[in-house]
């Protein structure tokens, strides 16, 4: 299983674990075979300490007919036993695995087969289990073209899908009427974009009775956090209200977190650890991007969104950055761009990176070699310095893909590289996609920078009337700080700032036929030039928060 989501809406911990497989491969080539098989099953086993909890969250009787769609190494399955279940039916995909727990569990049916093969007519109570988390291009081929061609899956799958998403609608297609799923998955489907056609399907057949949400608490050894687990029940939702628990911290003592859970869950005590939020909310009633909060969460967003009346992509172009892939390679230092030709100085490009970014305005820039319009070896040859700085790096680049058509000295993702050469010499906003800070920090320059991958790049769109240094006062104000934090994506304390999320940001436009609101449009846009010519100020902070709230009453 895998565990996150990222700034970029890819996967996190796929990257992550694509990259240290990569790294390791010449060192450690076993490795590379377990990390291949990791990724091609999404094989992250879960402890018995949570499949225990996770059992303890259903409310079916010791008689229920319960299934485990991806028994691992059978934690789940001891977990069921020990609390008393019997009438159990698992399968594993892996046929290491499913000759490894044959032997353990005689007293269980137990199949080596593909759970989306298995049969729908087969009901059971109670699904649960940590089903793989497998991005489309890693999935089995055939479970991939099943995916694709098959008449039910084609309603559902768009091309772009984790394996993950066919495991759950697949389990609530095989549950009984008022049966429960419980499963511990990845945070990020609530949010992205290719999520949307699951969130549909879940909203139409169920409810959620139970979401906990881990933030930065890693509780996998081998993946990245920001997980949850859930309990969805099969059946109608109308007047249904979710439990919430939201954890916040990136440590706990796992036994004393989970009794804290289970004492609000099962009797709403509230807990003593103050990082770990409990409350309740409706359910979810449509396939918009979902998120965790509380009733006065929601009132607040309502007031935002309603003052608004428009979204931030409607006025401006949100582009996520360009990725090396490998940035030992490609970064100059500013003491070593003397050792560069005239004619390779051009092809040495500043970039802003998340560290560069202060609130309002810029604290520095990084220089990268960006050789993707040479299109051969032997053009690169021509020039030297930057050539000899490259191939010292050949292996390392070469491994960043997946196929051998690629420039081994081409950057690994360029996106959105138009975008970035139309706004070289225009008024840009930059933000880093991870923040640990509390407040934004929402960045201006009108210098000749592109985006790196860590960050995302904010540029008014023709005829948008409205100044640049209003929309960046608009952005870092406390009313859309507090929106984000309620609303965006956060994985514990960090948030994410990523291309969708920005894009909903709601924004406010200024009535220019109304003589006050041009009158707050102006004084917000002398208060945030001074910001960004002389830096951070408390009291003109407050002062433009003050002008902010006023426009959303």
């Amino acid at each position: 299983m895998n565990l996150s989501d990222s700034p970029t809406d890819a996967c996190e911990v796929m990257e992550n674990a694509v990259t240290n497989e990569r790294k390791s491969v010449e060192a450690q080539p076993a490795n590379k075979k377990i990390m291949n098989k990791k990724i091609r099953l999404g094989q992250f086993l879960t402890s018995y300490q949570i499949a225990d909890f996770m059992v303890g969250l259903s409310t079916k009787k010791n008689s229920a007919e319960i299934f485990e769609p991806c028994a691992g190494r059978g934690v789940f399955l001891d977990a069921l036993l020990k609390n008393g279940y019997q009438n159990i039916k698992a399968v594993e995909y892996d046929k290491e695995f499913y000759d490894e727990i044959k032997e353990r569990f005689q007293n269980i049916t137990i199949k080596n087969s593909d759970f989306l093969q298995t049969s729908r007519d087969e009901k059971f109570d109670l699904i649960i289990g940590n089903p793989p988390y497998v991005q489309w291009n890693n999935i089995e081929p055939t479970i991939r073209k099943k995916l694709d061609d098959d008449n039910f899956w084609a309603r559902y799958s768009n091309g772009e899908w984790d394996l993950l998403y066919a495991f759950i609608v697949w389990s609530i297609e095989k549950l009984k009427d008022d049966g429960e799923l419980i499963f511990i998955v990845p945070y990020n489907w609530f949010n992205s974009t290719f999520g949307e056609s699951l969130r549909e399907y879940l909203v139409k057949y169920g409810y959620f009775d139970i979401i906990i949400h881990f933030g930065e608490l890693k509780l996998f050894a081998d993946c990245f956090p920001n997980n949850i687990i859930f309990k969805y029940v099969k059946g109608q939702h109308v007047g249904r209200k979710i439990t919430v628990c939201d954890y916040n911290e990136k440590k706990a003592d796992i036994t004393d977190l989970f009794n804290q859970i289970r004492g609000y869950i099962k009797e709403k005590r509230r807990p003593s650890e103050t990082q770990l939020r409990c409350f309740e909310m409706d359910n979810f009633t449509d396939s918009k991007m979902w998120f965790l909060g509380t009733p006065d969460d929601f009132r607040y967003i309502r007031k935002v969104e309603s003052n608004a009346r428009s979204k931030l992509s409607d006025h401006c172009d949100v582009c996520v950055g360009m990725v090396s892939g490998y940035d030992d390679a490609y970064t100059v230092y500013e003491n070593e761009l003397k050792n560069f030709s005239e004619n390779e100085r051009k092809l040495i490009f500043r970039f802003i990176k998340a560290k560069d970014c202060e609130r309002y305005s810029m604290k520095n820039t990084s220089y990268y070699i960006f050789v993707d319009d040479v299109s051969t070896e032997a053009e690169l040859k021509e020039y030297p310095k930057i050539y000899q700085k490259l191939i010292l790096h050949k292996n390392a680049l070469t491994s960043r893909y997946n196929s051998d058509k690629e420039k081994w000295w081409h950057w690994a993702t360029v996106r959105n590289y138009e975008a970035f050469k139309r706004n070289l010499n225009r008024g840009k906003i930059f933000v880093p996609g991870m923040d640990r800070a509390e407040r934004s920090r929402y960045s201006y320059t009108n210098g000749t920078y592109y985006g790196s991958g860590d960050v995302l790049m904010i540029a008014p769109k023709n005829g948008m009337r409205e100044s640049l240094y209003y929309i960046l006062a608009w952005l870092n104000s406390n009313v859309i700080n507090k929106w984000y934090q309620i609303k965006g994506s956060k994985k514990g304390q960090r948030t994410q700032y990523t291309q969708a999320y920005v894009s909903k940001i709601p924004l406010r436009l200024i009535d220019w036929n109304n003589p006050v609101e041009v009158e707050t449009h102006n004084k917000l846009v002398d208060i945030c030039t001074d910001l960004v010519k002389n830096g951070v100020n408390p009291e003109k902070e407050a002062e433009l928060d003050a002008l902010i709230e006023k426009l959303v009453k």
